[in-house]
């Protein structure tokens, strides 16, 4: 072999050696910048996880759906706090005036919450669904012109009222990290328990796993919401006179009760200071509450 010829397969060798050693230096940077990645991702998925832990890691799943509803989401400091007042003002109660008087400020406190988160869910849901049927219009339209699913819900999104906004933030987000759009609507229904998304989600599923036009699917839908909206105004205009007696109803006997209290403290006083006074005192609260709630049951008119 001649001295160029081993020169040329020497230069060759080298090169080559040199090429797969830059190769191997850039995939073991790579893979330790991929390591950090992940660390760093741990690291805050870490921190993302004790942020988030205060209502949902401990909380009775109906308190945690009640309270996602609401739109609140407070931290464990928070929730703490606020356990420790009312067991303040139960131990109040039971110190003033007995047993008795404290489990009864314990259920009435707890009744109290609940109503209203309930109402704070009520009201956040109504705001939302009055807002539905402009922001389905808008997506319709979006999907006309030729938008994709995700494109059409992020711009329809963008562009409605800010409970809205509120409301679905969280299901653009997870469709931007990877997860399906019929998945993460279906997420935000069962989370606000609205019909309309509800009705979205299940479009949106058979949409695609069987193809179809989502453009006339949603057509369909938004008739369908204005013909429910139109048949809920017309029950409750007559049901009118019935919840007007239930309201009645439901106050008189705390109207009674109360002008009993500052007309003859005497009388009243006996429910106070004696056992009985107590046993008939709770089972007065008691009837009131489920005939509210039986009252309430009865009156719907949620179609």
């Amino acid at each position: 072999m001649s001295f160029p010829m081993a020169s040329l397969i020497g230069v060759s060798c080298f090169a080559a050696a040199g090429l797969l050693v830059t190769r191997l230096t850039t995939a073991h940077i790579r893979l330790t910048d991929l390591r950090r990645l992940e660390g760093l991702l741990e690291v805050h998925a870490e921190k993302s996880a004790r942020s988030h832990a205060g209502a949902a890691s401990w909380l009775p799943s109906f308190l945690e759906h009640k309270l996602a509803r609401a739109g609140w989401d407070p931290s464990r400091r928070q929730l703490m706090a606020g356990a420790a007042v009312m067991a303040l003002a139960v131990l109040a109660a039971t110190a003033l005036a007995g047993i008795p008087a404290g489990v009864l400020s314990a259920v009435t406190l707890a009744l109290l919450v609940l109503v209203a988160l309930e109402y704070r869910a009520g009201v956040r849901v109504r705001l939302l669904s009055e807002c539905m049927l402009g922001f389905l219009e808008r997506m319709r339209q979006l999907l006309s012109v030729g938008n994709s699913l995700s494109v059409a819900l992020e711009r329809a999104v963008e562009n409605s009222p800010p409970i809205v906004i509120q409301c679905l933030t969280p299901t653009l987000r997870r469709i931007a990290n990877g997860s399906g759009v019929a998945e993460s609507l279906e997420r935000a229904a069962a989370e606000m328990d609205l019909y309309e998304l509800h009705l979205l989600a299940t479009a949106t599923r058979t949409n695609l796993r069987f193809g179809g036009s989502m453009t006339a699917i949603l057509r369909n839908i938004i008739e369908n919401i204005r013909r429910r909206a139109s048949i809920e105004r017309e029950l409750r205009a007559n049901t009118t006179q019935i919840r007007a007696s239930a309201w009645v109803l439901a106050l008189l006997p705390i109207l009674v009760a109360t002008l009993v209290i500052l007309t003859n403290r005497d009388y009243s006083r006996w429910f106070l200071a004696t056992e009985k006074g107590h046993y008939m005192l709770a089972y007065a609260v008691f009837s009131q509450i489920a005939g509210a709630v039986c009252m309430r049951t009865i009156i719907r008119t949620r179609y």
